[in-house]
Protein backbone atom coordinates (compact mmCIF):
# COMPACT_ATOMS: atom_id res chain seq x y z
CA UNK A 1 0.00 0.00 0.00
CA UNK A 2 3.14 2.77 0.78
CA UNK A 3 4.79 1.91 -2.48
CA UNK A 4 1.02 3.29 -4.13
CA UNK A 5 1.11 6.11 -2.43
CA UNK A 6 4.87 6.47 -2.81
CA UNK A 7 3.63 6.63 -6.72
CA UNK A 8 1.67 9.50 -6.46
CA UNK A 9 4.86 11.44 -4.60
CA UNK A 10 7.76 13.04 -6.70
CA UNK A 11 10.61 11.08 -6.07
CA UNK A 12 12.67 13.72 -5.03
CA UNK A 13 9.69 14.68 -2.17
CA UNK A 14 9.66 11.29 -1.13
CA UNK A 15 13.42 10.39 -0.55
CA UNK A 16 13.85 13.58 1.50
CA UNK A 17 10.69 12.55 3.61
CA UNK A 18 12.58 9.01 4.07
CA UNK A 19 15.69 10.85 5.37
CA UNK A 20 14.14 12.56 7.92
CA UNK A 21 13.86 12.00 11.60
CA UNK A 22 10.76 11.45 13.77
CA UNK A 23 9.83 14.98 14.97
CA UNK A 24 10.48 16.43 11.53
CA UNK A 25 8.28 14.18 10.21
CA UNK A 26 5.47 14.54 12.52
CA UNK A 27 5.35 18.69 11.63
CA UNK A 28 5.08 17.93 8.03
CA UNK A 29 2.24 15.42 8.82
CA UNK A 30 0.92 18.09 11.14
CA UNK A 31 1.20 20.80 7.71
CA UNK A 32 -0.58 18.36 5.69
CA UNK A 33 -3.42 17.67 7.95
CA UNK A 34 -4.10 21.30 7.82
CA UNK A 35 -3.83 22.14 4.04
CA UNK A 36 -6.28 19.07 3.67
CA UNK A 37 -8.82 20.77 6.57
CA UNK A 38 -8.47 24.33 4.45
CA UNK A 39 -9.65 22.79 0.90
CA UNK A 40 -11.80 20.78 2.57
CA UNK A 41 -13.73 23.59 4.06
CA UNK A 42 -16.77 24.87 2.38
CA UNK A 43 -15.54 28.67 0.94
CA UNK A 44 -16.40 31.15 3.49
CA UNK A 45 -19.08 33.76 2.15
CA UNK A 46 -17.05 36.15 1.72
CA UNK A 47 -14.90 34.04 -0.50
CA UNK A 48 -17.82 34.41 -3.15
CA UNK A 49 -18.07 36.87 -5.48
CA UNK A 50 -20.41 39.18 -5.64
CA UNK A 51 -23.18 38.11 -8.30
CA UNK A 52 -26.67 39.31 -7.38
CA UNK A 53 -28.93 39.30 -4.64
CA UNK A 54 -28.29 36.28 -2.49
CA UNK A 55 -31.71 34.84 -1.30
CA UNK A 56 -30.71 31.64 0.37
CA UNK A 57 -27.04 29.46 1.62
CA UNK A 58 -26.89 26.24 2.07
CA UNK A 59 -23.93 24.01 3.05
CA UNK A 60 -23.21 20.22 2.30
CA UNK A 61 -20.08 18.94 2.67
CA UNK A 62 -17.00 21.23 0.76
CA UNK A 63 -19.44 22.63 -0.69
CA UNK A 64 -21.66 26.60 -0.46
CA UNK A 65 -24.80 26.38 -2.32
CA UNK A 66 -26.55 29.86 -2.84
CA UNK A 67 -29.82 30.40 -4.46
CA UNK A 68 -29.17 33.74 -6.56
CA UNK A 69 -30.67 36.64 -8.76
CA UNK A 70 -28.55 37.61 -11.75
CA UNK A 71 -28.01 40.00 -13.99
CA UNK A 72 -27.69 38.96 -17.81
CA UNK A 73 -25.82 41.61 -18.40
CA UNK A 74 -27.49 42.87 -21.55
CA UNK A 75 -29.17 45.50 -20.12
CA UNK A 76 -32.75 43.48 -20.17
CA UNK A 77 -35.94 45.38 -18.63
CA UNK A 78 -36.41 41.43 -17.03
CA UNK A 79 -33.08 41.69 -15.19
CA UNK A 80 -32.40 40.20 -12.49
CA UNK A 81 -33.34 36.83 -13.69
CA UNK A 82 -33.58 33.68 -11.41
CA UNK A 83 -33.04 33.07 -8.40
CA UNK A 84 -31.06 30.08 -9.62
CA UNK A 85 -28.85 27.67 -7.77
CA UNK A 86 -25.07 27.90 -8.14
CA UNK A 87 -22.70 25.16 -6.24
CA UNK A 88 -18.92 26.97 -4.98
CA UNK A 89 -15.80 24.74 -3.70
CA UNK A 90 -12.04 25.36 -3.50
CA UNK A 91 -10.22 23.56 -5.88
CA UNK A 92 -6.32 24.54 -6.19
CA UNK A 93 -6.41 27.27 -3.98
CA UNK A 94 -9.08 29.00 -6.18
CA UNK A 95 -13.20 29.35 -5.16
CA UNK A 96 -14.57 27.53 -8.72
CA UNK A 97 -18.22 27.47 -8.99
CA UNK A 98 -21.28 25.66 -11.09
CA UNK A 99 -24.62 26.47 -12.09
CA UNK A 100 -27.01 24.02 -10.91
CA UNK A 101 -30.33 25.71 -11.51
CA UNK A 102 -33.73 26.50 -10.43
CA UNK A 103 -34.10 23.38 -8.18
CA UNK A 104 -31.35 21.58 -5.24
CA UNK A 105 -31.64 18.46 -5.10
CA UNK A 106 -29.04 17.63 -2.20
CA UNK A 107 -28.71 13.85 -0.86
Amino acid sequence: MLHKIWCLIPKNISEELCSQKMPVLLEIRDFVDHLISIRERPPEPDDLPEKGAVIEVRRAGSITYRLEKVSCGKGCKGCPHGPYWYGYWREGGKTRSKYIGKNLRLK
